[in-house]
């Protein structure tokens, strides 16, 4: 019988990827076939640890249960058909199967950062180079108006930030209407009349005509005739009738001011009533022309953005649910209606960071699987109170309203495995007993219990000397004296909001002589200034005019070491670079120039820099192969810059991540500095939506009077403040057995809510045993370099291990023709580099011909006919083969498939002694195929095609 819908609310470290494998356990009891469920969740880790919980579950089971041996055999057999993964790595393979429906150009694959990064910035320059005067035109009105006519000192710059800012939103509400509109957003006139600078003029004239011998009075008015969208920071009666909740729309208006009661009626209200609205009329209209200006400079971008990139198959993975969600409805339906035939159960995972693009995608097929009557299920596991993704468009309305919709029984999961008595009952006081649920009504959140009650641990509140971030650092340094958790092997982490706190924390702690502390973490490759000379020589080979570049260059050790008898003049330093990085590529020139520096040179060439060259020459190899023939040597510095270096710190070390990193993490010991620049409900100026409209956001002093705008101001507000709870009770919930938070100063005059004032509230200075650590057993290390296992009855046996296979990697096309030295071969020698590219350029547009019988020669003509009994094409075929020791990678150019043959046929531009010189590269070829498809040797066959020049 099939298992029942089921919603499963799994609070931190109560077990959810078992709850998911005994799910998919139940789904095999049930007779569903491995290969109909999918098991989707958020990243490629928790995809491996659920697959590897299933099968290690059933493993279990199979010792004593036929029946689960069997379900093991399935699942393993149909291994390569399995759907249990990410979300985006299922959705990409939809659009894969489905690229021209979707309006593809040929194959879909996701863009590496740079190359994205680097196709946006092409867009960008198309657009902002254009020649046509009437589109120039057009495009700086709309940016002037875009950026509400504020003066840009870096156009291009701004450009491309505004472009990241509102493109997928601009996506999202894709049509006119949306933006700037006011019908969008009411039926009728908006409750407050849109007002310009002569509407603000006369209601301040209006006001001095009532009154003109209160000096408060006048100076609001000429406020009233100045106002230009911004209060600023407001005084006098401003500032207390900014302080209402909303200016009464009717009768006198009455506030304290300077300890005496100010009341105005009659024409006075009306008049000052007018004013203010006028100034909220101004500022709306100011929203409604720049939300216009917003969407007529994306949809240049957009309409040039997709016919370059998107169309190629050139995807991020943002682009991935939309272009399925925007199909028509003849395909749309088709298509989900070839999924639905497939999918017997879906298994959801972390469904509370579910994006509103990636439902609509799915959204259908997972309802008509809910209401199958038994026929179908749909099981959901997902945490409220850890939906930490908004800025990646996660919507945990989606999970509530797939609770609130009762197709689904609702369980909740409390019992934590993970967290202490000691830590349960801190996460109980803040989160659960608080004011912090008092204050914030939505948040959900149910009583935690501890399932090892016995487990000594510690809660520690502790109070830095101010909030500045430098008085952070003394209580983590005395919390670590104290525990000594790398010489007791207890796992310990230090959880931060942000990367610069993060590196912050780490060098200070080392300063002070704590050198296992690792900043794990996100840095950028470049933060190392020794690096920048070698940016230089890119910058040169590429401008023999950039001054900057070579004045930089000239004053490092880097050039005097290269240079000893004289740095030569920009220009012929420009041309030997060029020469050189054309010749031997960019690793093997830094190399030359690293090589050219003193052996012994700690004070200018460390471990720390030398770690960053290597990254650095890393990064120059994947350049070489992703660069196009639009990118120059120069752009390496911005895909450099665009690198992230990740920190990973080796066991026992002590870590310092950020809190989102640490999501689904556990360790003994954590330390929580709240240094919190911002509070949680802090003033916010994103983006406010509704149905079917967008605005830039509006300051609260006038949204708050304007209904409508003030519902959706308070709903992103809502969003905002409950992500930033959700990244502190995943952060307060990381911690097995103890923790310290370090939490600033009470503030004398606290207008704002920060997260370390709840703290302060709900817990006392101490939860559990102070001297935790001293009963602390340190896990018994596993020993993997010993052969040695124990048996059931503790002893040791021996087992002996084959003798590990070294694996030979053989490129076939490098099976040159014997005869070119090496030095031959990466000679300078300007004829052989343009015949390199010529080849390069050639198999590329061979590779987009399908037929030509019109070919040039006739070896071309043979090769792209259509036999008669034609079957099957391969184009730029890539393959993996492993045979005798030897790990073999390759491409073969084209191979026909016809009857039950197989011809290959291998494009070059040499001609002589051609099938003699190539014969082994063609035979491993012939066995690739032979391996690909299983067609017997003597069938396949492999011929040159000589290109003609």
């Amino acid at each position: 019988m099939m298992p029942a819908n089921l919603i499963i609310e799994a609070s931190a470290g109560t077990g959810k990827t078992h709850q998911l494998a005994k799910r998919l356990i139940a789904l095999l009891e049930a007779g569903v076939e491995p290969s109909s469920i999918v098991a989707l969740t958020f990243s490629r880790a928790a995809a491996g640890e659920i697959f590897a919980r299933f099968v290690s579950m059933l493993a279990d089971e199979a010792e004593t249960k036929p029946t689960y041996a069997s379900y093991l055999r399935r699942v393993i057999a149909t291994q390569h058909l399995s759907m249990i993964g990410t979300l985006d790595s299922f959705l990409l393979r939809i659009v894969r199967l489905f690229p021209l429906e979707l309006g593809l150009d040929g194959s879909a694959d996701i863009m590496p950062a740079f190359t994205a990064s680097s196709e946006a910035a092409k867009v960008s320059f198309s657009i902002l180079r254009r020649t046509d005067q009437e589109a120039k035109k057009l495009f700086l009105e709309a940016f002037a108006r875009a950026l509400g006519g504020e003066y840009v000192r870096s156009f291009v710059a701004s450009y491309r930030d505004f472009v990241e800012a509102w493109h997928d939103k601009c996506l999202e509400f894709n049509n006119d209407i949306s933006w700037g509109e006011p019908s969008a957003i009411w039926r009728d006139a908006p409750p407050v009349p849109l007002a310009d600078e002569n509407d603000l003029k006369h209601a301040a004239e209006n006001m001095l005509k009532v009154c003109s011998n209160d000096k408060n009075w006048i100076s609001l008015a000429e406020t009233v005739r100045s106002f230009r969208g911004s209060f600023g920071t407001p005084r006098g009666y401003l500032a207390k009738l900014l302080e209402f909740d909303r200016i009464p729309t009717e009768g006198s208006i009455e506030f304290k001011f300077r300890n005496q009661i100010r009341s105005f009626a009659g024409v006075e209200a009306c008049v000052l009533r007018d004013a203010l609205y006028a100034m909220f009329g101004y500022a709306l209209r100011q929203k409604f022309a720049l939300a216009k200006g917003v969407r007529s400079l994306i949809v240049q971008y957009e309409k040039e953005y997709d016919s370059r990139v998107r169309r190629k198959g050139k995807l991020v993975f943002s682009d991935v649910p939309r272009l399925i969600a925007n199909l028509d409805d003849n395909n749309r339906l088709a298509l989900e209606y070839r999924m639905d035939s497939r999918i017997a159960a879906w298994a959801l995972d972390e469904f509370q960071d579910t994006s509103r693009e990636q439902w609509r995608v799915i959204d259908n097929i997972v309802d008509e699987s809910a209401q199958a009557n038994g026929e179908k299920s749909v099981f959901i596991v997902g945490d409220r109170k850890q939906a930490i993704y908004g800025w990646r468009n996660g919507d945990i309305a989606i999970f509530e309203n797939e609770i609130a919709s009762g197709k689904y029984n609702c369980e909740p999961l409390n019992e934590s495995y993970r967290l202490g008595p000691a830590l349960v009952e801190a996460v109980n006081k803040i989160f659960v007993d608080g004011p912090l649920s008092k204050d914030f009504r939505d948040w959900h959140c149910y009583e935690h219990l501890a399932h090892h009650k016995d487990r000594a641990g510690l809660v520690q509140c502790v109070e830095a000397s101010s909030a500045s971030l430098v008085a952070f650092v003394d209580p983590i340094f005395n919390a670590l004296s104290a525990v000594d958790p790398v010489s007791r092997g207890i796992s310990t982490a230090i959880l931060v909001r942000n990367n610069a706190v993060g590196e912050y924390l780490a060098d200070e702690l080392k300063k002070r002589g704590m050198h296992s502390v690792v900043w794990e973490g996100e840095s950028s490759v470049l933060d190392t200034p020794v690096l920048n000379a070698f940016l230089d020589l890119v910058i040169l080979a590429d401008h023999p005019g950039d001054v900057k570049a070579y004045r930089h260059f000239i004053s490092t050790p880097l050039a005097k070491a290269k240079f000893p008898d004289g740095i030569p003049a920009p220009e012929e330093l420009s041309a030997s670079l060029a020469n050189e990085f054309s010749a031997k590529g960019l690793v093997r020139v830094f190399r030359a120039f690293r090589d050219c520096l003193p052996a012994k040179s700690e004070e200018a060439w460390n471990i720390s820099i030398e770690d960053r060259f290597e990254e650095m020459l890393h990064a120059a190899g994947e350049f070489e192969i992703l660069r196009d023939n639009s990118a120059g040597l120069s752009d390496f510095v911005s895909f450099l810059s665009s690198r992230k270096r990740r920190s990973a710190a080796e066991k026992g070390k002590i870590k310092i991540m950020t809190i989102h990193r640490s999501k689904g993490l556990g360790f003994d010991y954590v330390l929580l500095p709240l240094y919190e620049p911002r509070a949680i409900d802090s003033a916010r100026l994103s983006a406010i939506s509704g149905e079917g409209w967008i605005l830039p956001g509006i300051s609260h002093d006038i949204a708050k009077n304007i209904p409508d705008i003030d519902s959706a101001t308070a709903q992103r507000d809502s969003r905002e403040w409950q992500e930033a709870l959700c990244v502190y009770y995943v952060a307060m919930t990381r911690a097995l057995r103890s923790m310290t938070v370090i939490i600033p100063p009470a503030p004398r005059n606290a207008t704002v809510r920060r997260f370390s004032d709840y703290v302060r509230m709900s817990l006392p200075p101490e939860i559990g045993v102070r001297d935790w650590y001293l009963s602390y057993k340190k896990p018994k290390p596993r020993d993997n370099s010993d052969s040695s296992a124990a048996t059931n009855d503790g002893k040791s046996v021996k087992i002996k291990r084959a003798p590990r296979e070294y694996i030979r990697r053989r490129l076939p096309s490098q099976l040159l023709r014997t005869g070119m030295s090496a030095g031959e071969y990466f000679a300078p020698n300007p004829k052989r580099l343009i015949a390199i590219k010529k080849g390069i350029e050639a198999h590329a547009k061979l590779a987009e011909i399908e037929w030509w019988p019109d070919a040039p020669t006739e070896d071309m003509r043979e090769a792209f006919t259509r036999p008669g009994d034609f079957v099957e094409l391969w184009r730029e075929k890539p393959y993996e083969m492993f045979e005798n020791g030897v790990w073999e990678s390759g491409v073969i150019d084209r191979v026909v498939f016809a009857g039950g043959n197989a011809k290959i046929y291998d494009f070059k531009r040499v001609s002589s002694n051609i099938q003699h010189d190539y014969s082994k590269q063609l035979e491993s070829y012939r066995r690739a195929v032979h391996s690909l498809t299983g067609i017997d040797l003597v069938c396949i066959s492999a011929k040159i095609i000589v290109l003609p020049n």
